[in-house]
């Protein structure tokens, strides 16, 4: 099995995401939840495509291998992000600003917590800012790439069960 593709589609799913976030964060549309549903569309899209097309380079492949494939498509696209992620709120400090901002507004409205608590939320999360958002992009990507590899595999048209 020679023909894994999975650093590329990984690359170009990355590098999409990153051009859509800054494309949201120009627009001010950052801390829309639906932005961040179609960020998560590109990865599961293109780990399923990766799968499809290992499957297609690779006649025979196993259920596992196409799965093994798709894992890895989402590893790439997952540590890419993370990097890029960071070196973004490097460049556009007011990132960080904008987000506690929008999690505030959040907690407010939810109408569940003190304002004590909420300022204990946020003094938290501004100091623990970069381990959230790692861990965040962390966790998020390997779910749905989890979920979008087990997707790739079960369609892909040359897997043996």
């Amino acid at each position: 099995m020679s023909n894994k593709n999975h650093i590329a589609y990984g690359l170009t799913a990355a590098i999409i995401q990153f051009v859509m976030n800054l494309g949201f964060y120009f627009a001010k549309l950052n801390t829309e939840k639906w932005t961040s549903f179609l960020t998560t569309g590109v990865l599961v899209v293109a780990v399923i495509l990766a799968c499809l097309d290992y499957a297609k380079k690779n006649p025979g492949s196993t259920f596992g291998n196409i799965f093994a494939n798709g894992f890895r498509t989402t590893a790439v696209i997952t540590v890419i992000g993370v990097l890029l992620a960071v070196v973004m709120v490097l460049i556009f400090p007011d990132i960080k600003e904008i987000s506690l901002e929008a999690a505030r507004k959040q907690m407010e409205e939810g109408g569940k917590a003190t304002p004590d608590q909420i300022e204990t939320a946020l003094d938290l999360t501004k100091r623990m800012y970069y381990a959230f958002l790692i861990g965040g992009i962390l966790v998020g990507s390997m779910i749905f790439g989890l979920i979008a590899s087990l997707i790739g595999a079960a369609v892909s048209p040359k897997a043996k069960q």
